[in-house]
């Protein structure tokens, strides 16, 4: 699921390559231009005053083709047309080799290359998310929507930020420079993403790049990593950023619950409610040893989000599934029912606490 279908990349690779060769074409015009109209001037003279024969205009272009490519031809009577003759193929070796220098330039700058590759590959991406910055937690957020099956295009301001190379070898094209600006937001996709992740180190920058793509996609989802809780719950309804998360908020819960609990892995609000997440492992004779995963859920009003053995594992175990010793859980539940399961998941728990099996 998390990588990308072979037949899709190579339709991807083959799209970028013919973008990245229209850009080399691009920066080489002026020189081709030049060289083309010569040939037109140079195929016209003959056209109307080669004094050997009587050529027709598709004759006339070949010859002054020839005569420009060191294939000579015979030289005409007319003084100025053997002038002509002679410089026609120095101008047009000159003009040639200008244009294959600055290929060449393009080509071996390994930086500027790889950048114009970068936008070349991300210029093939449709509903894809855009991730604004590379840093821990940018990396976090890329790896985790790539394990989900979906694109991702990332924008860094450091050219060699800690987690670029990384994200390379993964296929994920990265742009170097500021999201602030809109051509940037253009040149990763925006018109075509799903949405935009902005998840750098500074309030001021994240609402500036996530204004920006506002008013370039105004029905684009948002998704924007503040550290200002004032601030992270005026966005929303200010600027219809439709999802903004506080760090401070997100890492509170967690860490107040892990204080009161242990091995409790996350935890977060629903509905004004603290619900913490912890990973157990069935002990014989306790609380859940032999019980069923719709009983243990109905009486301690948890839910049993993830089981896994020897024989396999299973992210929502069905509520017939009887619970046997050595079963590793990931319960979610309020910390005091979290709290009482991990007290009586003992193996002394039994001799006080008789267990009626359901």
């Amino acid at each position: 699921m998390g990588k990308v279908r072979p037949r899709r990349r190579r339709w991807r690779m083959i799209r970028a390559t013919l973008r990245d060769a229209r850009l080399l074409l691009r920066d080489s015009w002026p020189w081709l231009t030049i060289l083309i109209v010569m040939w037109a001037i140079f195929g016209g003279l003959l056209w109307g005053f080669y004094d050997r024969q009587r050529l027709s205009l598709a004759e006339a272009l070949y010859l002054a083709f020839s005569q420009m490519t060191l294939n000579p031809v015979p030289l005409p009577r007319t003084l100025w047309l053997q002038v002509l003759f002679y410089l026609a193929p120095a101008l047009s070796l000159v003009l040639v080799a200008r244009g294959a220098l600055n290929i060449g330039l393009l080509v071996f700058d390994k930086r500027n290359r790889r950048e114009a590759w970068q936008m070349a590959l991300a210029s093939t991406y449709r509903d894809h998310v855009i991730v604004c910055g590379l840093g821990k937690i940018g990396y976090r957020v890329v790896s985790q929507l790539l394990a989900n099956g979906t694109d991702v295009v990332a924008i860094d301001n450091r050219p060699d930020g800690p987690f670029n190379e990384l994200m390379l070898g993964r296929d994920v094209p990265v742009l170097i420079g500021d999201a602030r600006q809109p051509e940037l937001l253009q040149q990763a996709g925006i018109k075509y993403a799903q949405s935009v992740a902005v998840v750098t180190a500074d309030d001021l920058t994240n609402l500036d790049i996530a204004l920006t793509a506002r008013e370039l996609h105004p029905d684009l989802h948002i998704v924007m990593r503040v550290f200002n809780d004032s601030l992270g719950s005026k966005l929303s309804s200010a600027f219809n950023i439709k999802t903004a998360f506080s760090t401070s908020a997100l890492a509170a819960p967690t860490l107040a619950a892990a204080a009161l609990g242990r091995n409790i892995t996350n935890a977060l609000y629903v509905a004004g409610k603290l619900l913490s997440t912890v990973e157990i492992t069935v002990a014989r004779d306790g609380i859940l040893d032999g019980r069923l995963v719709q009983t243990v859920e109905d009486q301690h009003d948890v839910s049993v989000l993830y089981r896994r053995n020897k024989a396999g594992e299973d992210l929502r175990p069905r509520g017939d599934y009887r619970l046997s010793p050595g079963d590793e859980l990931v319960i979610i539940g309020p910390l005091p029912a979290i709290s009482r399961i991990q007290e009586l998941n003992t193996e002394s728990a039994a001799p006080h606490s008789p267990i009626r099996r359901g």
